[in-house]
């Protein structure tokens, strides 16, 4: 399954250099490994999106409730789509 979101510049930069590897998410949709997430760079201050977008797979996800992440939330490890 293939979900949209939104992620914040900062963010944005960070999983497409690779530095970050990971999303965590309020666990709304349904995640699953597998799972591709499309990431669409979102600014708030113009409160738009910049047209800028990535595509990761999850490969691992972490379910709250445990370690510090509240319940209902995951952490989903990501890697290079390879189509």
């Amino acid at each position: 399954m293939k979900h949209l979101l939104k992620i914040l510049p900062e963010y944005f930069e960070e999983v497409v250099k690779g530095t970050k590897t990971f999303e965590v998410r309020k666990n709304d949709r349904g995640f699953n490994v597998g799972d591709i997430l499309i990431l669409a760079e979102y600014c708030i201050s113009i409160q738009s999106f910049t047209g800028r977008v990535c595509e990761k797979k999850v490969t691992y996800i972490f379910k709250g409730g445990s370690f510090g992440i509240a319940k209902g939330f995951v952490v989903m490890s990501l890697q290079n789509c390879s189509f």
